[in-house]
């Protein structure tokens, strides 16, 4: 009978089951080893094991896609301190190092393994007399799951090995390496582990106690993404039509079984990213209340109130968010003011971004003094806005409530459908009432009637980076869009500005680093090199990724 290591977090078990089990049931068992039976045959037990395939999915800090790491390695914001964004940003990360990101590729195999372990052993489960419909969830968590895992992998590296059965470790000398798979067969494996996770889901779960956990309508959410990123030009170079078209078949499939579930645009664009498990989010994390060395308010806020900046918005982003009339601020009679240049902007940009001059917990912002950066590490002197609790204190943690990190939601799929409609069949009344539903709760105007295709794609685009910035989206969407190329290719800035009397004010623009990205080899990241090296001599039918 096989044992299963019990408490290193690289094996198939985890810590917590380790620290949930009673005693008396790890006294049965030598060491830190024990049966696949005695887990599998017990159905806590599996679901303890089964909780701890959710623990890379990721959040703003953490796991797959690293919100807000990513976010400073695309033309979102500029972190201040040194860490795996400046290798991205200066086009030096290479193989052997290019944190944080090469952590996906053994986090994610890590966790594809586990799942099929659970699998494998899924005939050991027992029913739950108490809960009939318990043991087929876990399947399909496990399904889920996998096939999530698979499209990060996807995301980031393309065509990528498919793991669909258990394997010896790739450091035994028995083990069994795979070869990667091309890009149609790599969509159709995640698709199939969706649909057969949907049918042991259910639509949506009515206990608190279970949000979070896997749905038929997270599952659909995926398949949403998934089609969209491989009709798009990364995976798509030659534009084939009938991706689009499944694309915007399978994003109006899951917006409607979102919305027919009762999920919604919340009213305020803000409340989104400041409540917990609320409607408009349809798979998500707890974030906590935000303190704490993990917090994101203590990450975030301004050095003044005891925040520490880490990342800051940049000049691009500013400049990106129209007036609240709809019109870029560059356009001819936008009626933006370059002395006031944060006056009348769309919404979303006072949700998202505090700027100098902004009102935060009743004073004012003021680069010169409280929140002036450390010299050593200077930032762009914008901070983020989204997800920043106003009442918290960081100093002594009061005013906190816990609030959630989305990793699907409702404005993403009509966002999704939008893109692939347009790309389908162009800017027809469906494509106008998706995006024209996003601007409205948004208190944005319509978008004006009659845009081209193309003139629409931009559009989309737009609200894209608007709607969604610091959510983890836009790294990836320039890449399969093919655009990093231009937009993560060049200086960045930030902001600095002179007083002269009572109302006379001068901003000025400061370069703050300059970014570099070469497309020959950027567009995909590279297999860890230790993973390579572990191939040497056993499977030479693995390459790396081209250009690496």
């Amino acid at each position: 009978m096989k044992k299963i290591k019990f408490c290193i977090v690289t094996t198939v078990l985890f810590a917590v089951l380790f620290s949930s089990c009673k005693k008396s049931f790890l006294d049965q068992v030598p060491s830190d080893y024990i049966s696949e039976k005695e887990v599998f045959g017990n159905i806590t037990n599996t679901e303890l094991f089964v909780n701890n395939f959710y623990t890379y999915i990721g959040s703003w800090n953490y796991g797959t896609g690293t919100s807000y790491v990513t976010s400073a390695m695309t033309d979102e914001s500029k972190q201040r301190w040194s860490n795996g964004a400046i290798l991205f940003n200066t086009g030096s990360w290479n193989p052997s190092n290019f944190s944080p990101l090469s952590l996906d590729w053994n986090s994610a195999y890590e966790k594809i393994r586990s799942i099929n372990t659970f699998l494998a052993n899924y005939d050991l489960v027992p029913e739950d007399p108490n809960d009939p419909s318990r043991r087929t969830r876990l399947k399909g968590e496990a399904l889920m799951l996998r096939g999530y895992y698979h499209f990060m992998l996807y995301r980031g590296w393309g065509k990528i090995p498919l793991m669909t059965a258990p394997l010896a470790p790739a450091t035994d000398g028995d083990g069994v390496f795979l070869e990667r798979s091309d890009l149609p067969v790599v969509v159709a494996t995640i698709t199939k582990d969706l649909d057969e996770a949907m049918t042991l889901l259910p639509e949506k779960h009515s206990s608190n106690g279970l949000w979070g956990r896997a749905t038929k309508t997270i599952c659909m959410a995926i398949k949403s993404r998934l089609n969209l990123y491989y009709a798009s030009k990364l995976s798509n170079p030659n534009n084939e039509l009938g991706r689009w078209q499944n694309a915007a078949t399978v994003s109006k499939q899951a917006l409607d079984m979102a919305l027919a579930n009762g999920y919604a645009l919340l009213p305020k664009y803000a409340d989104v990213f400041l409540s917990y498990a609320n409607n408009e989010i349809i798979w998500g994390r707890n974030m906590g209340t935000g303190t704490g060395s993990s917090g994101i308010d203590q990450v975030m806020q301004p050095l003044g109130y005891s925040g520490w900046t880490n990342s800051g918005p940049i000049q691009d982003l500013v400049d990106d968010y129209e007036m609240k009339t709809g019109v870029p601020i560059k356009a001819a009679g936008s009626g933006w003011d370059p002395k006031h240049p944060y006056k009348d902007r769309d919404p979303r940009f006072y949700a998202t971004i505090l700027h100098p001059g902004a009102r935060w917990k009743n004073r004012t912002i003021n680069i010169y003094s409280n929140d002036k950066d450390n010299a050593a590490e200077p930032g762009t002197n914008y901070w983020w806005r989204k997800y920043m609790t106003e009442g918290l204190t960081l100093s002594t943690g009061a005013g906190g409530s816990n609030k959630s990190f989305s990793l699907f939601r409702l404005a993403e799929l009509y966002l999704n459908y939008a893109e692939a409609q347009n790309e389908a069949v162009g800017a027809d009344l469906n494509v106008y009432n998706a995006i024209n539903a996003i601007r409205t709760r948004a208190g944005m105007p319509n978008i004006p009637a009659g845009l081209s295709q193309a003139q629409m794609r931009e559009v989309i685009r737009h609200e894209r980076r608007i709607e969604l910035v610091f959510e983890g989206h836009r790294f990836w969407d320039v890449r399969r869009w093919k655009i990093a190329e231009i937009v993560d290719n060049k200086p960045v800035f930030g902001v600095n500005y002179t007083i002269a009397g009572a109302t006379d004010t001068t901003f000025t623009y400061f370069q703050s680093q300059n970014r570099v990205f070469d497309a020959s080899k950027h567009y995909l990241m590279p297999v860890p090199q230790s993973e390579i090296d572990k191939l040497v001599g056993k499977n030479p039918g693995f390459t790396q990724t081209p250009g690496w």
